[in-house]
């Protein structure tokens, strides 16, 4: 084999496993961050939510964007619920009677670390349902609509 044969299959080799190297290293650099979002009632943590559906119906000062409208409905769902349910908050806010409350949903990264906060303000609850979710683990998915009449980021 002469000398400029072997030069070029190296060099060849050589870019080959450069571009590997380099393939594999993007690809770590873009893994995407787990985020977990809570959610907390008067001090009281009532655990991760999977889904948050409504926050983009709100303007960014906060309010709703439809015209003439006083509150927009966000949806939160969940599945296997291990936390305390939001059951007896909704049934007392809508039984009871009281006064629209706050809440807060807190962001946080896979190391724990708070990425945002968001308060729900001035919320009534419009409806709570729960659902079986593969009845042999015992896990349920719980989803509740709320009538929010401002968000503040912070």
């Amino acid at each position: 084999m002469s000398r400029t044969l072997m030069k070029k299959a190296a060099y060849a080799l050589g870019v080959i496993g450069l571009t590997g190297m380099l393939g594999q290293s993007i690809k770590a650099a873009l893994k995407p961050s787990v985020l977990t979002t809570y959610v907390e009632i008067d001090g009281v943590d009532f655990g991760p939510f999977d889904a948050i559906e409504g926050l983009d119906k709100f303007a960014r000062d906060g309010f709703p964007l439809a015209e003439g409208s006083s509150f927009e409905a966000i949806h939160l769902s969940r599945e296997f619920v291990t936390h305390p349910s939001l059951y007896l908050w909704a049934k007392n806010q809508t039984s009871r009677k009281y006064g629209p409350k706050d809440i807060h949903l807190i962001t946080e990264n896979e190391d724990g670390a708070v990425v945002s906060r968001k308060v729900l303000q001035l919320c009534q609850p419009l409806s709570w349902s729960v659902e079986s979710s593969n009845p042999s683990l015992g896990g349920f998915n719980e989803s509740v609509d709320l009538a929010v009449q401002k968000i503040s980021v912070f």
